[in-house]
């Protein structure tokens, strides 16, 4: 019954804590108890009957635009986030974090194998398979690693959208405050640790690159594998504690989510869904179309650097009109 209490306050914390909004709350929850019970009644397990009834009342903005209700946030009025709405969005991105770790993982290491068979292929491995035919199976191997981390990057979303009023000005109520920052402290050594290893990861994966070139160019399409597949799992974990030191930013409104990086950090965003998906592009082209996976690895790490540079000149010059 608690995680209905708490969907519900979710469901309701982007809206004016007015009679009216206060009393549907009331009524709804009056009603998600009942069909619980009747549902419990009928044999469902408590996990069954709170996923029908969360699964059959849904959202509550078209009601609210029938009622001619408006959002919190465009009435003026400041949102409160509760100690339970607080530790739900942390098992939410927990979660979340976690499938986009797996997800970036298997799309390095989709490519890393890609590159491999695409090697074999050129020395022969393959014997009288043609080359259309080996390309189709390297392709095919891409495909059984990149689809599923589609699908987890997908789901990764999944419950955060009940969470956009954190996008704008909000407050921690005191209980809520001190255990998230509670919380963040204890994850701290958690975070050192993996940001440490992925460093060395990250630090480490040319080394691959550089002895296979000693040894040769044919050798250069297996070092580049090994490279992307540590930059794997360093990504993976950069990916994870990343996420969910974020997650308690947001809620505290630190670092990159303070009100004035919030703007900032939204347009950086946008630009980030133009440029990584160019890159990819860019990467099987020259791969499958020109062969050149012994240096189209390249624009992976050129692609980061010059959205890095774009984010900070960005940054910048907000900084220079806020002074002005």
């Amino acid at each position: 019954m608690d995680v209905l209490h708490a969907y519900l306050d979710s469901l309701f914390a982007a809206w004016p804590r007015t009679a009216q909004v206060l009393n549907l709350k009331r009524e709804m929850s009056d009603t998600m108890e009942d069909k619980y019970e009747e549902l419990k009644q009928d044999g469902k397990s408590e996990h069954e009957a709170i996923g029908i009834v969360i699964s059959e009342f849904g959202s509550i903005d078209e009601l609210m635009d029938e009622l001619g209700i408006l959002p919190a946030a465009e009435t003026g009025e400041e949102i409160s986030i509760s100690e339970q709405q607080a530790l739900q969005y942390e098992n939410i991105v927990r979660r979340s974090s976690r499938l986009q770790a797996i997800g970036w993982l298997s799309i390095l290491f989709g490519v890393a194998a890609t590159m491999v068979v695409a090697a074999l292929n050129e020395h022969g491995a393959f014997g009288s398979w043609s080359g259309g035919q080996a390309y189709l199976f390297a392709l095919i191997v891409l495909f059984v690693f990149a689809v599923p981390a589609i699908g987890l990057f997908i789901a990764s979303g999944s419950g955060k959208e009940r969470y956009k009023m954190l996008e704008g000005d909000f407050e921690l109520s005191p209980c809520a405050k001190s255990n998230t920052e509670q919380h963040m402290e204890a994850f701290r050594p958690v975070h050192s640790r993996c940001i440490v290893i992925a460093a060395c990861l990250g630090t480490l994966s040319p080394v691959a690159l550089l002895i296979a070139g000693i040894r040769g160019k044919g050798q250069l399409p297996y070092g580049a594998a090994i490279m992307l597949a540590l930059l794997g799992g360093a990504i993976a974990l950069f990916a994870y504690v990343g996420g969910i030191q974020g997650g308690f930013q947001r809620l505290l409104q630190l670092g990159e989510y303070t009100r004035e990086k919030k703007e900032e950090n939204r347009v950086i965003n946008r630009i980030a869904a133009v440029v990584w998906p160019i890159a990819f592009v860019v990467f099987f082209v020259s791969g499958f179309v020109y062969q050149r996976w012994d240096v189209n690895w390249a624009i992976f790490p050129i692609t980061a650097v010059l959205f890095a540079a774009i984010g900070g000149v960005y940054g910048m010059r907000r900084k220079s009109k806020r002074k002005a």
